[in-house]
């Protein structure tokens, strides 16, 4: 009796290479290693509040990585991110390896290449000071003028900024306040002269000054001033018959004062003829002051003939 030939064979074969064909499709898309490059952002926020970063940083770095391929498809669709240690860091110019550990990659990722393979960037320390501002004057005023007072508001501006900049800063002062010729109290705004790179540090470039002036004042001399005798019916003698006066006050009013206007006497009023020691009374227009008078005590004689 004979046999029929199976027919399973054949299919059970070409089932075998399809299974085989779709198992190393399967592993080389999958499983096989591949090399990508991965674009991490580098987080800046753990700075410290009192460091300022002076100089432009970078926001990403390149890491060549290589994994099989499934993991790195993984990777590819996240979000990765290495944040910047500030704990050891010092003020000045800092350059800080990259570590890789720090990328947190799940196992199976080797790193090949990382660029820049390190970080070179300034941190400044962040300080709060107090400057003084010192008022430049040139000029004088009107020769009919004092300069009183100056007031600056504010003297003192508050600078908050990089500790670089005002290392050697003691003062800033203002522009040149003229008061050539000025004669009269003034205010004014002055700009502060700053430089640029410190400007957006301080608490205003701006200052006001009131300045107070007054009238000079000035003594002046009348020399040789009648004395005269008044209320009385009597003849009289006045030794010595002059005086010498002595005037302070505002230029102006000494200006209009004159030896004429000027009234100088003793009140001989219910005298009796008779020798008498007196003071001189002195009467004065305008607003000035009597500051000396010489002689202070004159010898009036009354006579009894009229």
């Amino acid at each position: 009796m004979i046999k029929k030939r199976s027919s399973i064979g054949p299919w059970m074969l070409v089932l075998a290479c399809i299974l085989t064909a779709v198992f190393v499709y399967y592993y080389k898309h999958r499983y096989q290693p591949v090399t990508k490059e991965i674009l991490i952002k580098l987080d800046w926020s753990k700075k410290p509040d009192d460091l300022k970063l002076a100089t432009k940083v970078l926001e990403h770095i390149s890491v060549q990585v290589k994994a099989k391929k499934y993991i790195i498809e993984q990777l590819v669709g996240q979000e990765r991110v290495y944040p910047i240690d500030f704990s050891k860091t010092q003020t000045g110019m800092v350059f800080m390896p990259i570590d890789p550990i720090r990328f947190n990659f799940p196992d199976g990722v080797n790193v090949k290449t990382i660029k820049p393979n390190a970080l070179s960037f300034r941190l400044e320390r962040i300080v709060e000071k107090e400057i003084p501002v010192r008022l430049t004057v040139s000029g004088t005023p009107d020769d009919t003028c004092v300069l009183s007072e100056i007031y600056l508001k504010p003297a003192i501006i508050v600078y908050n900024g990089p500790e670089h900049l005002i290392k050697d800063l003691k003062e800033i002062y203002t522009r040149s306040l003229s008061l050539n010729d000025v004669y009269e109290s003034f205010s004014k705004e002055l700009p502060l002269e700053i430089d640029e790179s410190i400007v957006p540090f301080v608490s205003m470039r701006i200052v006001r000054v009131d300045v107070t002036l007054n009238e000079k004042i000035e003594t002046q001399e009348y020399k040789n001033i009648t004395v005269r005798g008044k209320n009385t019916k009597y003849r009289y003698k006045i030794r010595p018959s002059n005086v010498d006066l002595t005037f302070e006050g505002k230029i102006q009013a000494l200006k209009e004062l004159k030896p004429e206007s000027i009234n100088v006497y003793v009140n001989l009023k219910s005298l009796k003829p008779g020798v008498y020691a007196r003071r001189v009374k002195i009467e004065v227009p305008g607003n000035v002051s009597l500051t000396d008078v010489r002689p202070e005590v004159f010898t009036v004689t009354l006579f009894k003939r009229r």
